[in-house]
């Protein structure tokens, strides 16, 4: 009897340390950041009001200090500040992008901050995903109900993200806070292509039958495209570095560096 209950004590110890040594794996392999590395910021309108205070704050791997946006409420302006990575989202091999954000209310709401918007750039060309910030994309839920991070999984190859306080927002004198912005890969969205003898296989949990897939070389002319019908297509491209994007059926697009070779 005895041993039977130490041999189950012994298994539900073994079993535990191994789910605990599997999350804190897990955990590891999602905290990977990088995070912006610089920024510029500007104002528009007739607002001398309207400007970016301590915008240095935004950048770097500092979570708890922050830049606010500022347009005094009932003033005419538009405020703005972009915060840049040293590499794309596709050099990094990231495919998520948080945004850390807050306010001086008590409490953080997406009706608090309707008018706040976010795009993303590659270099100066915008990959026109404009968005106003919405329940979708707001995570809320820490110790601190002023603040909130806004997450957007990213499939366009970009390397800045744009931030904008319009005029016209209710009880948000005190501005709007950015905390920080970083890239990182999460491990759940997997995406992966396999080059061998001129054939490309794509493999990983994304639909691709049905999907359009093309190649652009590294001067930017798409070289490639087709609707693929199976995992396994055949490019026909000289050997080198070129960025595929897959456009699923649902509309939905992830983008990769691979080498042909």
């Amino acid at each position: 009897m005895k041993t039977n209950l130490l041999a189950g004590l012994l298994t539900k110890t073994i079993v535990g340390a191994s789910l605990m040594f599997m999350m804190n794996t897990m955990s590891f392999a999602q905290i990977v950041k990088t995070y912006a590395s610089s920024q510029t910021n500007r104002a528009y309108g007739i607002c001398v009001a309207c400007f970016v205070q301590n915008p240095e704050n935004a950048v770097g791997s500092n979570e708890d200090d922050y830049s606010t946006l500022l347009v005094p409420v009932g003033l005419l302006g538009r405020t703005e500040q972009t915060l840049i990575f040293s590499l794309t989202n596709i050099a990094a091999d990231t495919n998520k992008l948080v945004i850390g954000i807050g306010t001086d209310q008590s409490i953080l709401t997406a009706q608090l901050i309707g008018g706040v918007s976010v795009e993303t750039f590659l270099g100066d060309v915008s990959n026109n995903d404009y968005t106003s910030i919405n329940n979708d994309i707001l995570k809320l839920g820490g110790t601190d109900a002023s603040r909130g991070a806004l997450e957007l999984t990213m499939n366009k190859p970009y390397d800045r993200v744009k931030i904008s306080l319009n005029s016209g927002l209710l009880n948000l004198n005190g501005g709007f806070r950015i905390y920080y912005a970083y890239q990182y890969k999460d491990p759940f969205i997997s995406f992966m292509a396999h080059n061998e003898d001129g054939q490309i296989t794509l493999s990983g949990n994304i639909p691709v039958e049905g999907s359009e897939v093309t190649l652009v070389n590294t001067s930017g002319k798409e070289v490639y495209r087709t609707k693929l019908r199976s995992k396994t297509f055949e490019a026909n491209q000289p050997t080198g570095v070129y960025i595929m994007t897959l456009q699923t059926k649902e509309g939905k697009i992830y983008s990769k560096k691979i080498m042909i070779k």
